[in-house]
Order: C-alpha cells, then structure tokens, then sequence
C-alpha cells in the first residue's frame, strides 16, 4: 500500500489547475420587424338598437308569436290582444260617421232650398242663417266622425303588436290570457344583433395624441378578444367618438361596429379590445424574456465583440406577443442575452450561444 501510495502522489501534484471555463448565455440578434401599432382597451359590447315593446291599448293577450331568446323578423307579429272589443267600437264609430253623413246631406238640401227663396225674398233670412248653421254643424260632425273611426281603426291595429326591428326577442314579461295595457310594463325586448357596436374608453392622453398626428378612422382596424381568450374572427371600424369627456374616468368613449353573423356578441358584453394600424411599420424587437426591471426601469445584457456582457438601459414600447417594441438603447444586430442573465454580470466574459430559431423567423410579431 505504501508503494501504491507513493506513485499515486507525484501524480496528483502533475495534475494542472485549469481555469473555470466563462459561463454558458442564450443571445438572440435585436431585428427589425413589420408591426402595426397597436393600443388595448377593455369594451362593452352594446346593440345599436334596442326597443322594449309595450301595449298601446288594453286587453287580454290571446296569442304570443314568437319564442323567447330567438330571432323576429322586422314587422313580425309578437303579441295578439283580444279584437272584440275594438271591433264592435269601429263597428259604432262607422255607424256614427253614416249617420252623420245623413245629416250633412239633409243639411245641405236645406240650404240649397232656402238660399234662392231667401234672395227672391220669399223666405226670411233668419230661415237662411239657420239652414248655414245647421249645414256647418253637419260638416264638423262629419269630421268629427271620421276622426272618431280612424281612431277606432288604430285602437284595432294596436290590437296586434309587431316588432319594429329585425332582432332577438328577449324574454316576455307577460303570458298568454294576461291583462295588459299601457300602463303596464314592457312586454319584451328586441335587440338588433347585426351588425353591433363595441364601446370601449380611451384616455385623454392617448385621444390627443391621435388627434395631433391626423389619425383617420379610416387608417386603423379594430379586433376583439373574447372573454375565452380568443380573438373574434371579425374586424370592426370606428363609427365615431363621443362629443364628451367622462368627468370622473378623463377618457372619450369610441364606438366601433362589428358584424355579428354567429352572434357571439351579446349586447352588454365584456370584451378585450385592440385597435390597430392597417399598415404596419418596420420596429426594432427582442424577447421579453431579455427585459430585466429594476428600480431605475427597463434594462438588456447584451454581448459586444468581445464576448463581454455590457448592460443597456432601454425604452420599450407596446408588447407584441412573446416580443417587445424597443424605442431607444439598442441597435439592429446587437446581441442580447434572452437565457442565463443570472449567471453573468457587467464586464465578465461569456460563452455566448446564439438562439437559431430567432435568426431564420422571418414572420412578423403577431398579436
């Protein structure tokens, strides 16, 4: 054991002491990208029309037609309240007009008669003022009267309730054999669901900025991202913003219009929205994973010529996707760490690995 020994030392004393190889960093190239500016915003989903129906006339409801939660065409019988009653009143309301029509007929032969005996002066003039006044009784009775029978064809027509708008039928307030009037409460609500509008804040700060750099409505294209995450399959456009400023919020409400054909906006709806620019410029990106925060802000590593870490103070703009818009501190090429930035601090060497897959993307920063 002791020979063993004595060769085993002189060859652990010939071992050299190398130095610790410099730590292994992931780097990705800062590139160019097409990317459209873009703002988000939180929106209501809100129908451009909206009626609640009410009864014009008291009755019994005879017949519903229509299911609730389903779509009515414009025009499309909702409710038929009981028509007897309304009948029988323009029934009257036409006798009446008959009757007066009588009269006026009456009249008028009267005056026809007495007129030429009164100026031959073989009748007096008081028979004269009396057969005008009763001829002008006669005419306003038949206004009257016809007043009365188109009043009574109405009260008839308001016997059937139709909807206004093509829309669906919310749900109904009132069943078949129920007694209502107009006094009651609205017996259901129509929502037009194609197209609809989308309501969303946009602060003061940005409102201005687009106002002062001449942003048309025309210029920007408006998506939505449904409460499941997913984006709507739709674009919007702006219709218009509001005259106004919320006092309480400082924000202008834009509405945009969306079309709805598989009605998956529902009217009060709570839906992500980002408006976009329907061109696209070229923007400097990186990964977000290469962003460190600290309490002076926003900062990368970043690998100069010499394999040595430098640290670069930068400005970021808007987040797209995985990547980040960089305003300001780096430059097309530079080499910025995206993996491994706890092992390594400003001014060592490294051992720097380039991410492949972000040299041979070539797509744009998607949404």
């Amino acid at each position: 054991m002791w020979l063993a020994a004595s060769l085993a030392s002189p060859t652990h004393a010939q071992a050299p002491a190398g130095a610790a190889p410099p730590p292994s960093v992931i780097v990705e190239l800062a590139r160019k990208r097409n990317v459209a500016d873009q703002s988000v915003f939180t929106g209501r989903v809100q129908a451009i029309d909206k009626v609640t129906i009410r009864a014009r006339v008291a009755g019994f409801i005879k017949k519903r037609g229509f299911e609730e939660g389903t779509e009515v065409d414009e025009g499309q019988l909702l409710f038929q309240l009981e028509k007897e009653p309304y009948e029988a009143a323009l029934a009257l309301a036409e006798a009446n007009h008959a009757n007066a029509q009588a009269a006026l007929e009456l009249a008028e032969a009267t005056y026809n008669r007495t007129k030429p005996l009164a100026e031959r002066g073989t009748s007096s003039q008081a028979a004269l003022d009396q057969a005008v006044s009763q001829l002008d009784q006669a005419k306003a009775a038949i206004k009257a009267q016809e007043a009365n029978v188109q009043t009574a064809k109405l009260n008839l027509g308001y016997t059937e309730i139709r909807s206004p708008l093509a829309g669906a039928a919310g749900r109904a307030t009132y069943s078949v054999g129920e007694y209502v009037g107009p006094s009651s409460d609205p017996l259901v609500t129509i929502v037009r669901q194609d197209p609809i509008y989308v309501a969303f804040p946009v602060p003061q700060r940005i409102f201005l900025q687009v106002r002062r750099e001449g942003v048309s409505k025309e210029s920007v294209v408006v998506r939505l991202k449904l409460p499941d995450g997913t984006m709507y399959d739709q674009d919007g456009t702006i219709a218009f913003s509001d005259v106004e400023t919320n006092p309480q919020t400082d924000t202008v409400t834009v509405r945009a219009t969306f079309p709805n054909p598989k009605r998956l906006l529902v009217d009060q709806q709570i839906v992500g929205v980002q408006v976009e620019a329907r061109e696209p410029e070229e923007r400097l990106v990186i990964s977000q994973s290469a962003v460190i925060l600290d309490q002076q802000g926003a900062y990368v590593l970043v690998v100069d010529k010499d394999n040595k870490v430098e640290q670069r103070r930068v400005k970021l703009g808007d987040q797209r996707g995985p990547e980040i818009i960089v305003q300001e501190g780096l430059k097309e090429g530079d080499r910025v760490i995206v993996s491994g930035q706890q092992k390594v601090r400003p001014g060592i060497a490294v051992d720097a690995q380039v991410a492949t897959d972000t040299l041979t993307s070539t797509s744009p920063a998607t949404p």
